[in-house]
């Protein structure tokens, strides 16, 4: 198991990943997360549960639309992943969240798991965390 965060406001360009300064809780062999990146390591063939929370504003100056992130499985959207927010302002935060199931197959060494922002234009993120679970 994995817990990982990112408290402080980051940008994140569109298409770009959401990083995560620190590891809080690790347990287990079947996670890795390197404090600072983007990716979730997932080690052994299983059923992983991945919950997702954060904190989504657009930038000042920006321009107020609705928002997109989803969890990224090996460079592919999760179908079921993807979270939605529409701001009523610019710099007007709301909460989305996600819980998937993801496998990794017995015949893969490994899979990679991030955040991305999956919409047109420039997000910010304040109190991102995202916990990876070996189910089976």
């Amino acid at each position: 198991m994995v817990d990982a965060v990112n408290v402080p406001v980051q940008t994140v360009a569109a298409n770009g990943p959401v990083l995560f300064a620190s590891t809080r809780l690790k347990t287990g062999c079947a996670t890795r997360h390197e404090a600072g990146s983007s990716r979730i390591i997932l080690l052994s063939p299983g059923v992983y549960r991945v919950s997702f929370s954060g904190n989504v504003s657009i930038p000042t100056g920006g321009t107020v639309q609705q928002t997109s992130v989803s969890i990224i499985q090996d460079g592919e959207a999760i179908p079921g992943s993807n979270m939605l927010y529409t701001p009523a302002a610019v710099a007007v935060p709301g909460n989305v969240a996600t819980d998937v199931l993801v496998r990794v197959y017995q015949c893969c060494a490994t899979s990679t798991l991030s955040v991305r922002n999956t919409g047109a234009d420039t997000i910010n993120i304040q109190d991102a965390n995202i916990v990876v679970t070996r189910e089976s």
